[in-house]
């Protein structure tokens, strides 16, 4: 069982996003919790070249369709890497790529885990998507550097989770200051992991330090608070665990499970929705909410969408729309 669940984004690449999933992922190790992570960067994937060598992952006994992760320095992982040639070009059409992530999360026995920790490919394009309706995230941090054309893609990254309602948890400021004779240089710009944080209503969870040794612990495969364990980077990181788990401490506990009714109905907490009236309300671009549903139309399936979000299936064909909990409380009531 998996109990949290977290995506680290920044909508673009070179930011540091694989750096906060691995070193975030080790600083809530030191904290005694079980810890996965997931490289879901199927074009560029660099998680296993920043942790030390271990166990490769293996089909499942129970099913050949399963995988097991792959173990490094006591952190289950799963990455594409491990599936493609060693610096070989990773051509990946988008129905394969999606295939794979969503193998990633629906076909693999993780265990039991107290976080898994799943480090989201630059961009906002399907691969994303994919993962936002499969996966049952619980919160999204984001990383960014300082300077403001860095912040244009993080704040495409945000709404893309607020679309999805997965609430943000915080954000990370990298490369923040270089310190030298016991003064810090902003070298890239100061105070926009701030501003981001101000705009999003989120807290900022810490500034990582741009530091030789974060470097050279990643580029060795080794992990940061064994390397270094008393270097600036490695005291942010763990000031960014702490953060993470209070954050997702505070979010309220929101349980639902929709239900079909015999009568062709929805159930949810705040009532019962008729299909004729949902699909009336359907999001998708062919219907756009306009009221185009029959008396005859009846609901075929629900499906659960990440945590959050219900896609449904009409006898009309329409199979397109994606439901957010607040929609469907607000038809409702």
């Amino acid at each position: 069982m998996i109990k949290r669940m977290v995506a680290i984004a920044a909508g673009k690449g070179g930011v540091g996003k694989s750096s906060l999933a691995v070193n975030l992922a080790f600083a809530l190790q030191k904290q005694g919790h079980r810890v996965g992570l997931l490289d879901a960067d199927v074009y560029g994937p660099s998680l296993e070249q920043m942790l030390p060598k271990g166990a490769p992952p293996s089909q499942s006994e129970r099913d050949a369709q399963w995988l097991i992760p792959g173990k490094a320095a006591g952190i289950a992982l799963l990455t594409a890497a491990y599936f493609y040639p060693e610096r070989k070009a990773a051509f990946v059409r988008a129905p394969v790529a999606n295939a794979l992530i969503d193998q990633f999360l629906n076909k693999v026995e993780w265990g039991d885990l107290d976080f898994l920790i799943v480090d989201f490919p630059p961009g906002t394009g399907d691969v994303q998507l994919t993962l936002l309706q499969r996966g049952a995230f619980d919160g999204a941090l984001l990383i960014t550097t300082p300077q403001e054309v860095a912040l244009l893609d993080v704040r495409k990254a945000a709404s893309c989770f607020a679309k999805m309602h997965v609430p943000l948890i915080g954000v990370v400021e990298n490369m923040s200051y270089l310190e030298r004779e016991g003064k810090r240089e902003a070298l890239f710009g100061k105070g926009g992991g701030l501003k981001l944080a101000q705009e999003l209503s989120t807290p900022l969870l810490g500034e990582i330090p741009i530091d030789p040794q974060l470097s050279e612990a990643g580029d060795l495969g080794v992990c940061l608070f064994d390397h270094a364990p008393d270097s600036p980077s490695a005291q942010a990181f763990t000031r960014v665990a702490h953060g993470v788990q209070k954050a997702l401490e505070s979010l309220p506990k929101i349980e639902w499970e929709p239900h079909l009714l015999p009568s062709g109905e929805i159930q949810i907490p705040e009532g019962v929705i008729s299909a004729a009236l949902l699909q009336d309300h359907c999001p998708c671009v062919r219907c756009g909410g306009v009221g185009k549903s029959s008396p005859d139309t009846r609901i075929i399936q629900l499906q659960k969408m990440g945590r959050f979000v219900l896609k449904v299936n009409f006898t009309s064909g329409c199979s397109q729309g994606l439901y957010p909990r607040t929609l469907l409380a607000e038809i409702a009531s």
